[in-house]
């Protein structure tokens, strides 16, 4: 995933806060290189978007 602030690709990220209330239900990341929070990737977005990388690579190819 990439983070919408800096532009850096994010794997994994750290916890977003672990000082607000609702720190075990929250699912936002904190992007290493900015701090910005950003919503966990849906799994249905990672299949999309390895698929599309997939496809993407093949047209290079040939």
């Amino acid at each position: 995933m990439r983070c919408p602030l800096c532009g850096i690709e994010v794997t994994g990220g750290a916890p977003a806060c672990k000082g607000c209330a609702a720190s075990k239900g929250c699912s936002l990341l904190r992007c290493p290189n900015c701090g910005y929070e950003i919503p966990k990737e849906p799994g249905f977005m990672k299949i999309f978007r390895r698929w599309k990388e997939k496809r993407d690579a093949a047209k290079r190819q040939g």
